[in-house]
């Protein structure tokens, strides 16, 4: 709980996600998409552009929530923790 290694940037205390930054500061995977800084979500690409998991209504195209549909489609937003 808490442990690993942290952002080097100046004040920040997230986790590093590699290079020694966190995702804000640049450190993980960017969306493959030319000009494109987003983060990669799944299969190389930020959600505006294709990744991460899509809902499972064939003719939708929207990102998936709980229970592998889009909100439209029947899938749960996720709740918050208190």
């Amino acid at each position: 709980h808490g442990g690993g290694k942290r952002c080097t940037a100046d004040g920040c205390k997230k986790h590093d996600q590699g290079g020694g930054l966190c995702f804000a500061h640049g450190g993980g995977k960017r969306c493959k998409e030319p000009g494109c800084v987003n983060g990669d979500v799944g299969f190389g690409y930020c959600r505006a552009h294709g990744g991460g998991k899509r809902c499972a209504d064939p003719a939708c195209t929207k990102s998936a929530r709980r229970g592998g549909f889009c909100v439209t489609h029947g899938g749960e937003r996720e709740k918050k923790k208190r």
